[in-house]
């Protein structure tokens, strides 16, 4: 694995323990060797995480966008920073260059990006293994959100089996550089009019 794409917020009011687990990820990421790609920004959770990154000397590509750059919000510390006009051109391109996709805790764009990646990956469109960090429990409601939807018939229970969720930040960096790359079969995944 070359290139762990990690989404995550960039809200500088997260808390303090979510600060410092970006910052182990980005450390660890870039400890076995591979390179962080993220949204570019210098605050919050992302500032965290590209810092951590560049501490043991990790390589450290931001995708960002143009009106981010504008509000002064990019990262001075990118080896390389990608500027594109719309957020749909930054979330394919983070996709685009991902061998893994890690998601930790954020908002509404960082939810944005891991459905993306999701439904992406339900389709066969690409082949990146998907983690997810829920350090202090921050993503247990997306995850009782999943069980709702399996629940209702919305979504088969199979389509959990698309990604893994781990507490710990470093144990999910690890076991996602030992996911191999595979597409699955959508048939498997998609509801049919009979479920």
């Amino acid at each position: 694995m070359e290139r762990i794409t990690v989404y995550c917020s960039s809200s500088t009011r997260a808390s303090n323990r979510l600060h410092d687990a970006a910052r182990e990820i980005g450390r660890t990421i870039a400890g076995h060797g591979v390179t962080v790609v993220y949204g570019g920004g210098s605050i919050g959770l992302m500032g965290a995480l590209g810092a951590g990154c560049k501490e043991v000397g990790g390589r450290l590509i931001g995708i960002t966008t143009t009106q981010l750059v504008e509000l002064e919000q990019a990262s001075d510390i990118c080896d390389e920073l990608e500027v594109f006009e719309t957020m749909r051109q930054r979330r394919k391109r983070l996709l685009e260059l991902a061998d893994g996709v890690l998601v930790l805790p954020g908002g509404l764009g960082t939810l944005e990006e891991f459905f993306e990646a999701l439904v992406g990956r339900q389709l066969a469109e690409h082949d990146s293994p998907i983690g997810l960090v829920n350090c202090d429990g921050a993503l247990n409601s997306l995850l009782l959100m999943f069980d709702d939807l399996v629940h209702h018939h919305f979504v088969r229970a199979s389509a959990r089996d698309l990604f893994f969720v781990e507490s710990d930040g470093v144990t999910a960096v690890e076991r996602l550089i030992r996911t191999p790359r595979e597409l699955v079969d959508p048939n498997r995944m998609v509801p049919s009019g009979s479920d």
